[in-house]
This record gives structure tokens, C-alpha cells and sequence, in this order.
């Protein structure tokens, strides 16, 4: 499986309400500073993980002001598809500008371990909030379901 392509999350340093961000896949690569208004986007990801991890279609978004990112996943089977679109405000419906199709291990790991790292980098609490325990407990318990699963051949 080492010749899947994987997705590429990197958080910077946050500053004053203000994530720097990368998103690499394939030909797609995003570079943009997430606002952590009106709702923590590092928080958002994190429940959408969750939500798809249980069975269920999910989106979030990384907040640009005035603009956005939107990252869809849904879950069929063994399959992920993760829908990226962008708007350039709020009021402008997004456009659809990539759409990936993988796995558990290619979409779900990535981003995954991207949340994790984020949440033991210190900084200001007045930068950025850390994601809640409770729901980064709650992803890594499922992470775990699904890659015991796995590894017993019942991959669901």
C-alpha cells in the first residue's frame, strides 16, 4: 500500500486568531491563513473526522475572511471522498476545485496526525485554541477501532 498517494496537512504557528495552513495532494496544493472566526477551524476538522470515522458525510471550513475553504468527506464503504471547493466570500456559492477519492489510510491517518502534532505545539492560548481533549480522545479511539480492524481483516 506504500504506492497510495496520501493527503499532506501542515499546520504553522498560529498568530493572532490566524493558522498558516498547507494542503497537498497530487496536483493540488493549497497555501492560506485560517481564521479562527467564527468557529476553530483545527476543532471543526476534528469533529468532521469523527463524524466520518461513525459512518457519516461531514464538511467543515477553513474560514479566509471573507472567503473560505470547504472540505466535504464522505464516507461509502471502504472508500472516502473528499470534496474540496472554495468561495471567494460568503455570500458567493463555492466552486468545487478538486475531488479525492482513498482510503482510511490516505485521507483519515493525515490528517489525523496532523491534529495531533498541532495540539502538543505550544503557543499563545490568545493565538489559538487548542483542540478539546475530549474530542481529540474520542477521534484517537476510533482511529484505533479502525486500525485494529484492520489489521484483524475485517475492514469496514
Amino acid at each position: 500500500m506504500n504506492d497510495i498517494e496520501k493527503i499532506a496537512l501542515h499546520f504553522g504557528t498560529p498568530e493572532h486568531g490566524w493558522l498558516p495552513i498547507q494542503f497537498k495532494y497530487s496536483t493540488l496544493e493549497l497555501n492560506f491563513d485560517a481564521s479562527d472566526v467564527p468557529k476553530n477551524p483545527t476543532d471543526l476538522l476534528c469533529e468532521c473526522l469523527i463524524a466520518t470515522l461513525q459512518g457519516i458525510e461531514s464538511k467543515m471550513y477553513w474560514f479566509l475572511e471573507p472567503g473560505y475553504y470547504l472540505f466535504e468527506l464522505i464516507p461509502n464503504g471502504k472508500v472516502i471522498d473528499l470534496f474540496v471547493s472554495a468561495s471567494s466570500d460568503s455570500i458567493v456559492k463555492q466552486l468545487e476545485i478538486h475531488r479525492i477519492s482513498g482510503s482510511f489510510e490516505s485521507i483519515v491517518v493525515p490528517m489525523y496526525r496532523s491534529l495531533k502534532t498541532f495540539n502538543t505545539v505550544k503557543f499563545n492560548d490568545t493565538d489559538w485554541e487548542k483542540i478539546e481533549e475530549k474530542k481529540l480522545e474520542k477521534l484517537t479511539e476510533l482511529i484505533n477501532q479502525r486500525k485494529t480492524a484492520f489489521n484483524n481483516g475485517h475492514n469496514s
